[in-house]
């Protein structure tokens, strides 16, 4: 909950119920075009103040507003309305995504597709949430209730912000849950967007709140406050571990999506045209900075120079540039985060061969952007950090196997299970490995496709636990009841 200020505007968020927060008690943020380095927008810090307005809020808004006194259809159809609202304002929210994120055009269109997907279909889902009922023999009535567990906390990664706000929040709200917005201080210009829609949809005062801030002070308080019932956070494993933590002091449930290091295995009998595309994209889109992002490509040897030489020559040929321009690959997050990637790339020139793609851009206007040249990281074991470490960045490692159980054994010795991918057109062995990968989701023949909301997401090991989208999310925003009525038959 603070103001957003952006170039040229004297726009004010309205973030805590009906509030209006000009001054932030944490000072002022600012967010950058990291394709140029220059400011675009300024906003208030929030601290304990706003914490306890916005916790506040919600907890009006849950308990005592008219949310959970509508008929299940009503809501839905102000969710599906928040939907429409959204894709109203598609080009106008994809720019500014753009610009705060360094994203591509096209990726930040799909985002903001994306997020109108989320409230159609949970939308559409509100009045089908059914209990059970549960046989205890003559005399008795039993049955299950879902209720929603309260005032839900949205921690918020700065890579893809207006799709992940929507990705959690459409099921909270469609469980009955009033939701506070914690977004990246990298990218908050479009969470004031979204609580816009939010708004001009007609959604109840009070239910889906903002507070912008620092992860150590706003963040940290958020996670800490008792009157925050349930946090749903995607983000690095060591600040997973710190809300974890937070959650801890409270005893509340937590839906965690960290890291990951994802492997891609492709086997020589692969339609190679289809397949390799898709491998690139895998690892190139967002300029690698996606949790799931296929980082690992493990390739049949007898096809490993051919697929390393396609690779290489694609990313040699590919586009570098402002996202706004919609380039193939936009740049890093900050110059900051391309420091952190460059050190990875001095360590894969020792643990291996590294083969750098296209040129970063040449135009003075982009002299102070973060941009990084796609990468192949060949000879390198799946020992190495290289394989092993998530760099968050437009890297692929590339490592040989002999056989399909080799690959199995190489693709599951990772610290983090977020996804995995087999490209073959032996279907039985893709199957096969598809029962035996440790991830939370497989893609066979594709990776991460289209506007994907219906399925589960999540992972296994470090990657995190509880599942974001398809309908398995609303377990994180519903607690079950159950209810026994003893009724015996009354005596003659």
């Amino acid at each position: 909950m603070a103001a957003v200020r952006e170039s040229g505007s004297a726009q004010t968020t309205i973030v805590c119920g009906d509030e209006i927060i000009t001054d932030g008690s944490d000072g002022v943020g600012q967010t950058f075009d990291p394709a140029t380095g220059e400011a675009i927008a300024e906003f208030a810090r929030g601290g304990e103040r706003e914490v306890e307005l916005a916790v506040g809020a919600a907890r009006k808004a849950f308990e005592e507003g008219p949310w959970n006194r509508m008929r299940p259809f009503e809501r839905g159809r102000i969710l599906q309305r928040i939907g429409e609202v959204i894709l109203s304002r598609r080009e106008e929210i994809a720019r500014k995504e753009s610009a705060d994120s360094g994203k591509p055009m096209r990726d930040a269109y799909w985002e903001v597709d994306c997020a109108a997907r989320f409230f159609e279909f949970y939308g559409g889902f509100v009045d089908k949430m059914q209990g059970s009922s549960i046989p205890l023999g003559p005399d008795w009535t039993d049955f299950t209730v879902k209720e929603p567990i309260g005032v839900s906390l949205h921690v918020i990664p700065w890579n893809y912000p207006f799709q992940l706000i929507a990705r959690g929040v459409a099921p909270a709200l469609a469980a009955g849950c009033a939701v506070i917005i914690k977004p990246s201080t990298e990218t908050p210009v479009t969470a004031y967007e979204f609580v816009k829609a939010c708004q001009e949809a007609g959604l109840p005062s009070g239910l889906v709140n903002l507070v912008n801030g620092r992860g150590s002070v706003a963040g940290d308080l958020l996670a800490r406050h008792k009157g925050v019932d349930q946090i749903t956070f995607t983000g690095s494993v060591p600040t997973g571990e710190r809300v974890l933590n937070a959650a801890a002091s409270h005893a509340i449930p937590c839906s965690m999506e960290l890291g990951g290091k994802s492997p891609q295995i492709l086997f020589a009998d692969a339609e190679m045209e289809k397949v390799l595309p898709i491998i690139a994209g895998g690892f190139l889109t967002h300029c690698g900075q996606v949790c799931n992002a296929g980082t690992r490509l493990l390739v049949e040897r007898s096809a490993h120079n051919e697929v390393v030489d396609r690779l290489h020559a694609q990313i040699r040929e590919l586009s570098i540039g402002a996202g706004i321009d919609d380039p193939d690959m936009g740049p890093l997050i900050s110059k900051g985060h391309r420091e952190e990637v460059e050190r990875y790339y001095e360590l894969a020139a020792q643990e291996g061969e590294l083969l750098l793609g296209a040129e970063t851009p040449s135009d003075p206007r982009y002299a102070q952007g973060a941009f990084v040249r796609p990468a192949l990281v060949v000879g390198a074991s799946n020992d190495a950090r290289i394989a092993r470490e998530e760099i968050f960045g437009p890297a692929l490692t590339v490592i040989a196997f002999d056989s399909a159980e080799e690959a199995l054994r190489l693709a599951n010795d990772s610290p983090f299970g977020l996804v995995a991918g087999v490209h073959t057109t032996n279907i039985n062995a893709a199957l096969a490995l598809s029962q035996r990968l440790r991830a939370g989701q497989v893609w066979i023949n594709s990776f991460a496709v289209g506007l994907d909301v219906e399925f589960p997401f999540g992972g296994y090991k470090l990657s995190g636990f509880g599942r974001e989208k398809g309908l398995e999310a609303l377990a994180a925003y519903q607690q079950v009841k159950n209810v026994a009525i003893h009724h015996p038959m009354p005596a003659a």
